[in-house]
């Protein structure tokens, strides 16, 4: 057990003294990306030869000491991986950097369009939505799991991208090469089986709000983001084989539970024979939307004109008439001639 302490106190500042190059090199004002890979891969195998270590002492401790040198290896790792992170990114806007200066010079004559660099891809969080895992995976594998980078550095990208009850779910793994199939294998386990994720959203869209009948504009962005909701969910589920005439017959009954009574009365008038048909619902119910959102907004119009009329009617009744001020005037200037006569008797 001493020579294995020995050798992980070996393994541990050899990992410091790369950290340490990796920072030097960070701070330079031109950073060389051959330099900068080769310190990172550097660093890679150092921290490989330290996992391999720490995993041969963790089999020969007790289990009281286990728990408490478990979390002091994690500490150290977490430590460490900050600066690769930080290295790790650098080495991307390097290499994004130099394809597009190879780009230019291949292409004198490009438009500015094409010389333009895209803006840094951010990749979503999962916190453990069911219905959004799809998108979450799909995103990682391309930018992240599909990539030559380093399989630590896959995992670490992926825990950096977890959040709640998905980061729970993966939270007794340590951060080694070998924990990152088992990462996503669990992940994919628990929120990525096709029958729970079809299940998820057949209970949104049963669970959809009903938007209740009122005035005004708000009513139909109300009827909107309805139609929106439903949409997003019927597309994921016919992404995932839910389609075709038998799963359009327990659809469609479905997604006219959640509508408000009045566009369902109406499609009880126009649907007859297109009970089963979910496109046909589909398009019916952007129908209505647009007819409520056209009245909606003409009732608007005339009701501001109906106003304006009104105000001026009231206004033409409270100001008064040519005559009325005529007959003022005439009384006023009576009242001062007679006054004046007065005054000269």
């Amino acid at each position: 057990m001493e020579k294995l302490e020995k050798k992980r106190t070996a393994a541990k500042g050899w990992v410091t003294r790369q950290l340490k190059t990796l920072e030097d090199i960070l701070v330079k004002p031109n950073i060389s990306i051959v330099e900068l890979k080769n310190a990172i891969e550097t660093f890679d195998r150092r921290l490989a030869a330290l996992d391999e270590v720490q995993s041969e002492i963790e089999v020969e401790l007790e289990h009281e000491a286990l728990d408490e040198d478990l979390d002091k290896a994690d500490q150290f790792r977490n430590a460490a991986l900050v600066y690769w992170v930080k290295a790790n990114e650098k080495l991307q806007d390097l290499l994004r950097g130099s394809d597009d200066d190879e780009a230019r010079s291949q292409n004198s004559c490009g438009s500015s369009a094409a010389q333009a660099r895209l803006p840094k891809l951010e990749l979503p969080k999962f916190k453990g939505e069911v219905t959004e895992w799809q998108s979450f995976w799909d995103q990682f594998s391309s930018h992240i799991d599909a990539t030559d980078i380093p399989v630590i550095s896959k995992f670490s990208y992926l825990l950096s991208l977890l959040e709640g009850e998905a980061k729970v779910c993966i939270q007794g793994l340590s951060l080694t090469s070998a924990n990152y199939k088992t990462a996503c294998d669990l992940l994919k386990e628990r929120f990525g089986r096709p029958e729970r994720i079809i299940f998820h959203h057949v209970q949104a869209l049963l669970n959809g709000n009903v938007p209740v009948k009122s005035k005004g504009l708000q009513y139909v962005s109300r009827l909107w983001n309805m139609r929106d909701g439903m949409l997003t969910y019927i597309r994921s589920l016919e992404a995932l084989g839910v389609s075709g005439k038998q799963c359009e017959t327990f659809l469609t009954p479905v997604i006219l539970s959640r509508l408000p009574n009045e566009i369902r009365l109406e499609w009880a008038r126009k649907g007859a024979g297109r009970e089963c048909d979910l496109e046909w619902l589909l398009t019916f119910l952007q129908e209505e939307i647009k007819s409520t959102e056209q009245s909606e907004t003409f009732k608007n119009v005339t009701s501001g004109k109906h106003d304006s009329s009104s105000a001026l009617e009231e206004r033409k009744e409270t100001e008064p008439t040519e005559m009325e001020l005529f007959l003022d005037r005439a009384e006023i200037i009576a009242k001062s001639t007679a006054k004046k006569e007065t005054s000269l008797l």
